[in-house]
C-alpha cells in the first residue's frame, strides 16, 4: 500500500478537485485542479523535488474560460484546468514531487512557478486505526476504554505523542522555513523542503506506533486542544485513521472539570471547554478538505453515551467497521457502570443551569462566554440538555 501527501502553493491560485491525502493501491496520483494566473500558462510539468529530473507522468491542460464568469474574476485573470497522472511503477523510498506551471508573463518573460508539492510513500498500515478525542472530561476515557476492549487493542491511558510530533514539525518548520540562515542560498538548511521534513517525521511515528502497538489495530485515546489540532498530522500518517470527537454540554463539563481540576480557575474551564469545539471546526473542515469526504470521523455526545449506549455503539460499529462479537463488547462496555474518571454518578440525568450550584459570577462568566457555542452545539440551559430533541446521528 502506498500514501500520499500534496502541499498546495495557494499563494498562485491553486485549488485541488482531488484528494490532497490518501492511501492508493499502487503508487499511481492523479492530481486534478484549477490555476488561476495573470499570465498564460503554457505547460505543466512533474519533476523530481531533490534532483529536478523529469518524472513520467500524463498531463492534461485546458483553458476553463467558464471559470471567468463563476468566479467573478477580472479580465486579466486566466483561468485553467489541469489533470496529471503521476506513474512510479517501481517506487521503493519516498517519491518527491514538484509541479511547476511554465508561464508567459504580460512582460512577454516565461517563468517557472510552483503549483504543488508532494510526496509518495510506501507504507504498511494497521487494519484499523482509531483516535478518540475530544475536550477533557467529556467522556474519552469511556469510549476509549470500551474501544479498546472490542478491539482487544495495545493502549496507553492517554498518547499524547501526536501532540508532540506536531509541536517538533512546528518548531522545525519554523526555523527551516523562517530563520535567517533558512534564507541563505547554501546553506543546506535552504535547501531542504518542508515536504521532505514531513515524511521522515511520518516514516518516525509510524514505526513508533507499530513498535508499541503492533500492526493490527492502533487505539490512541489523547483528550485536550493540543491533539485536536494535530489531528491533520495523524490523518497524514494514516488516511485510514477514523476519528471519534467526545462531546459534553457545557455546566457538565465544567462542573466535572471543577471536580477533577479544582485549582483551575472558572473562566478558564469555561474558555477550554469553548475553544475546543473551535478547534475541532477549523480541524474538521480541513481534513475533510484534504480527504475529499467525511467519513473519516462521528461526533458522540457523553449524554448520549449515558442515556443511548447501544445507538452510540451503532455509530462506532459503522465508523470503524467492528464485527458482531466486537460490537457487543462494546455495547457491554458502555452500558456498564464500569465509567474510568467518572467525577458523577448522574450522567444520564440532566439539570439546568440553576440546579449547579455556581455562584451568580460564575453563571456569567458562562453565559458570557459559552452562550453562542451552546447554541451552535444544540445545547439548552435548562433540563432538556439539546435545544431539539434528535437521534444521536443528526446531532453528530
Amino acid at each position: 500500500m502506498y500514501s500520499f501527501f500534496i502541499d498546495v502553493d495557494t499563494n498562485n491560485n491553486v485549488v485541488l478537485n482531488t484528494a490532497s491525502v490518501g492511501t492508493l493501491t499502487e503508487p499511481v496520483l492523479s492530481i486534478a485542479g484549477r490555476m488561476i494566473s495573470t499570465g498564460l500558462i503554457k505547460s505543466i510539468n512533474v519533476y523530481h523535488l531533490l534532483d529536478n529530473s523529469v518524472l513520467d507522468s500524463n498531463i492534461k491542460l485546458t483553458e476553463a474560460k467558464n471559470l471567468t464568469q463563476q468566479l467573478s474574476l477580472s479580465a486579466e485573470m486566466n483561468p485553467y484546468r489541469f489533470d496529471i497522472e503521476l506513474s512510479q511503477r517501481d517506487l521503493v523510498e519516498d517519491l518527491h514531487f514538484v509541479v511547476k506551471a511554465e508561464i508567459e508573463t504580460v512582460d512577454g518573460d516565461n517563468v517557472e512557478e510552483t503549483i504543488a508539492t508532494g510526496f509518495i510513500q510506501s507504507v504498511e498500515l494497521p487494519e484499523k486505526v482509531v483516535f478518540v478525542v475530544g475536550s477533557p472530561r467529556s467522556g474519552t476515557s469511556a469510549l476509549g476504554k470500551a474501544c479498546r476492549k472490542a478491539l482487544k487493542a495495545n493502549a496507553h491511558g492517554e498518547s499524547h505523542a501526536i501532540q508532540g510530533f506536531n509541536l517538533l514539525l512546528e518548531t522545525a518548520d519554523s526555523f527551516f522555513q523562517q530563520s535567517r540562515t533558512a534564507n541563505i542560498k547554501g546553506n543546506l538548511v535552504n535547501a531542504i523542503p518542508k515536504t521532505l521534513m514531513l515524511a521522515e517525521q511520518l516514516n518516525v511515528l509510524r514505526k513508533l506506533y507499530r513498535l508499541y502497538y503492533g500492526d493490527l489495530v492502533h487505539l490512541d485515546k489523547t483528550p485536550g486542544i493540543p491533539m485536536l489540532a494535530g489531528l491533520p498530522l495523524a490523518i497524514i500518517a494514516w488516511p485510514n485513521a477514523k476519528v471519534i470527537f467526545c462531546k459534553r454540554r457545557g455546566m457538565e463539563n465544567i462542573q466535572s472539570r471543577l471536580i477533577k481540576f479544582p485549582k483551575v480557575k472558572f473562566e478558564q474551564h469555561a474558555k477550554q471547554w469553548r475553544q475546543s469545539f473551535v478547534v475541532w471546526r477549523k480541524t474538521k473542515q480541513k481534513i475533510t478538505q484534504s480527504l475529499k469526504h467525511t467519513q473519516w470521523f462521528i461526533e458522540v455526545d457523553q449524554f448520549n453515551m449515558a442515556c443511548m449506549p447501544e445507538s452510540v455503539a451503532n455509530e462506532v460499529t459503522a465508523l470503524v467497521d467492528l464485527k458482531p462479537r466486537q460490537h457487543n463488547i462494546l455495547f457491554k462496555q458502555l452500558a456498564s457502570d464500569d465509567k474510568p474518571e467518572q467525577t458523577s454518578k448522574s450522567a444520564s440525568r440532566s439539570k439546568s443551569l440553576a440546579d449547579f450550584g455556581w455562584t451568580d459570577a460564575q453563571v456569567l462568566q458562562f453565559k458570557d462566554v459559552c452562550s453562542k457555542e451552546m447554541k451552535l452545539q444544540n445545547y439548552s440551559f435548562d433540563e432538556k440538555y439539546f435545544l431539539e430533541s434528535q437521534s444521536v446521528k443528526e446531532i453528530t
